[in-house]
This record gives C-alpha cells, sequence and structure tokens, in this order.
C-alpha cells in the first residue's frame, strides 16, 4: 500500500491508498496469540487486518505447536487457516500479520 504524503497532488496516488484501505490493504503489521484447536488438522484465525495477499507468519511458543508443524493453509478477508498436525493441548503460538 502506497501512503501519500500531507502534501500529495496525484490524485491517483490517493485514490489508489484509498481503495487499498477499504479491501482491508495496509502497511501496519498485524500480531497476536492463538491456539491450535485441539484434536483438529486447522485452526482458523480471525484477524480484521487480514486480506489477500497478507502474509501471516505463524511462530510456534511452545513444544506442541512445533510439533504440530504449522503452516498458511489459506487467506481470506478478516482471517486465515493454519494447517497442521493433529494439535495436542496447549499448542499455542504466535503470528504476525504482513502486507507484500
Amino acid at each position: 500500500m502506497n501512503v501519500p504524503s500531507l502534501g500529495e497532488t496525484n490524485l491517483r496516488l490517493v485514490i489508489q491508498a484509498v481503495r487499498d484501505l477499504a479491501t482491508g490493504g495496509s502497511n501496519a503489521i498485524g500480531a497476536g496469540s492463538i491456539t491450535l484447536t485441539p484434536g483438529a488438522t486447522e485452526t482458523e484465525v480471525m484477524d480484521r487486518a487480514c486480506a489477500p495477499g497478507s502474509l501471516p507468519v505463524p511462530v510456534p511458543t511452545s513444544a506442541a505447536a512445533a510439533a504440530a508443524q504449522p503452516f498458511v493453509r489459506e487467506v481470506r478477508t478478516g482471517s486465515f487457516v493454519l494447517g497442521h498436525l493433529s494439535a495436542a493441548p496447549g499448542a499455542t503460538l504466535r503470528y504476525e500479520l504482513r502486507r507484500p
């Protein structure tokens, strides 16, 4: 996403910035903590900042989460889905949400 300066006079750049925001775009980094669904092989993570093209980066913070081998299966507007091996109780991780 582009961020026009306060003195920007190029209307095309201003319109593109507004369109990016309207479709969930931002240069801001989102972050959060989640617990994987015990016994399941996927977990949906709700995050308002998420949009197609976002890059969720999962980081296990427990041995159970590392053993579940989480990966990004799908990115949606308002959420993303982590695929993983069957998770044990207490499988926690943090994530960062980045925009390319």
